[in-house]
């Protein structure tokens, strides 16, 4: 009898165990922050070739009250937390202020830690934006061995 209890007792724990880490895993991927670099100077994304826009503005998720200005040749660097986010792109005449086009696009993020895309891509509305993420120069301290370390300049 305590035999057949133990192994029920030890069934019940394995899948409280189990459980658990797929909890922990799950709470991981969706509170996850993504570091989205949002680009508006010229790219080349798949043969294609995007200039920068005069003027825009940008709303992620819907949330007008964090609304983002970007002239030509701004990168700005935005932090999202979860797996998938939406864009509103609306390219504006800056002299009249009026709204040229608008464009939405959605972003899956995954379990990348860093994307960048391309708002004049977005904006042409191009399947793929996305550009590779720009490499920051390595800082030392003094007080560490930079022998033999040599940073590079992009």
């Amino acid at each position: 009898m305590t035999v057949q209890l133990n192994k029920k007792r030890l069934v019940i724990r394995l899948i409280l165990v189990a459980l658990i880490v797929i909890l922990c895993f799950a709470l991981n991927y969706f509170g996850k922050e993504h570091d989205v670099y949002l680009d508006n100077m010229e790219a080349q994304i798949g043969g294609k070739s995007y200039e920068g826009i005069a003027y825009l503005t940008l709303v992620i998720d819907g949330n007008e009250e964090t609304e983002m200005e970007f002239y030509a040749d701004d990168r700005d660097v935005v932090k999202l937390k979860g797996p998938s986010h939406t864009m509103k792109v609306s390219v504006i005449n800056e002299e009249t202020e009026e709204v040229i086009k608008t464009v939405d696009f959605s972003m899956n993020l995954g379990t990348e830690r860093e994307v960048m895309f391309s708002l004049p891509a977005i904006a042409d509305g191009a399947k793929d934006a996305a550009l590779p993420v720009p490499q920051s120069d390595t800082q030392y301290s003094d007080d560490e061995d930079t022998s033999g370390m040599e940073a590079t300049q992009p």
